[in-house]
């Protein structure tokens, strides 16, 4: 196995990250055992001139090449190795005021250092650690011997490493996916949707992500679709038909879903929609009517909202909670409205008592509906 560099960084290397200038000082190997192989990645030491200390990882996973940005933070609610020790995946956790679960077990080996390493790391350490989450919190404990750490982290875009480093984008060779095929720097049609989705992976997924390896993603299917294109039914004292249905793939960072989402249109051609698993393997549904800002609002400001920040359209008012892309998987006419198989959007919701709010845009048009949830009953053997 070669330990050598696979990015472009080098030791002594300055990067500028939230306004702090950071000196690449070491890099470190780490791997884990699979399947009677070892899955490596890079850590990379950064350290500031007054001795704060950040970690900057590079690895590949099935998503491709990724760059996460890590600190130590000190619980509010600390545990020593031994409680960690016990922990099973499942297991509920609070550190800091946020209840999360157990959701990844592994450990760890130190397989090269280059430079300097973090105090106290070495060639043949190995570590025990485990990832909790709840939504897009993920927080990370790690452990060897008496010794804990605990991590925030996030997961950043190439672009913004390259810029810290000063560095052509080209060099970090970064990958993301569109409609399911992998694509070097996120190539889709019109420049300004490649800006605002970096704003979104940047700004606004400031989900944690472990430090050492990145957790499988949970997948759920959708549910088998209990209605039908053409179906008509009266909701909310006003009767729809259906007139297209599509099965939306929802990606966030560690989580993949399908939910079926129906086009309705009333005689008069008022839109709605309906969406059936709205939560990841639910089987529930949420009812959505257009929302129409006075004034329109450019896919750039959307793409720039954050996750818990509050949003208000049109007195609709709630804190971010999920940030998305949707893309249309499968159509039941292939090109019904509003729906066109491979179609690829961004998007945020949120949640504020029984009212919902979902934005959702492309390149060209921001979308936003106001919504809530309806118990099953409600649906089951309405459409005719």
């Amino acid at each position: 196995m070669s330990f050598n560099n696979p990015t472009p960084l080098q030791l002594g290397m300055a990067g500028t990250f939230s306004a702090k200038s950071y000196r690449v000082a070491g890099r470190v190997v780490l791997g884990v055992e699979e399947a009677g192989s070892i899955y490596y990645w890079n850590e990379f030491n950064l350290q500031t001139d007054t001795g704060e200390a950040a970690t900057l990882v590079y690895e590949v996973t099935e998503r491709g090449p990724e760059w996460r940005w890590f600190e130590m933070f000190e619980p509010q609610f600390p545990m020593t190795a031994e409680d960690a020790a016990t922990k099973r995946v499942g297991d509920p956790l609070n550190l800091d005021g946020t209840d999360v679960r157990v959701t990844l077990l592994e450990t760890s080996r130190v397989y090269h250092i280059e430079g300097t390493a973090p105090e106290g790391v070495e060639v043949g350490d190995i570590a025990h650690y485990f990832n909790a989450e709840s939504g897009n919190v993920m927080q990370v404990v790690s452990w060897t011997g008496n010794e804990v750490e605990f991590y925030h982290g996030r997961t950043i875009p190439a672009a913004v490493v390259a810029e810290a480093f000063h560095l052509p984008l080209e060099a970090l060779k970064p990958v993301f996916f569109t409609g399911g095929t992998p694509v070097s720097h996120h190539v889709v049609q019109g420049a300004v949707l490649a800006v605002f989705v970096l704003a979104i992976l940047f700004a606004g997924y400031a989900s944690c992500v472990p430090p050492r390896r990145a957790p499988a993603i949970s997948q759920f299917p959708a549910p088998v679709s209990p209605l039908k294109t053409g179906g008509t039914a009266t909701l909310k004292d006003t009767e729809y038909r259906i007139a297209a249905h599509c099965v939306m793939e929802i990606a966030e960072v560690g989580l993949r879903f399908e939910r079926h989402e129906y086009s309705l249109q009333n005689n008069d051609g008022t839109e709605a929609l309906l969406i059936y698993g709205w939560k990841p393997g639910a089987k529930d549904w949420a009812f959505f009517t257009p929302l129409h800002p006075a004034v329109p609002v450019m896919p750039q400001k959307a793409a720039a909202v954050r996750w818990k920040q509050t949003v208000n359209v049109e007195g609709v008012a709630v804190p971010v909670s999920e940030l998305f892309r949707s893309t249309v998987r499968q159509t039941d006419n292939g090109q019904g409205p509003g729906f066109k198989t491979g179609e690829v959007f961004y998007g945020f919701s949120g949640q504020n008592g029984p009212t919902l709010l979902l934005a959702r845009w492309n390149d060209r048009a921001v979308d936003f509906y106001k919504g809530t949830i309806l118990p099953g009953g409600a649906i089951a053997g309405v459409f005719q």
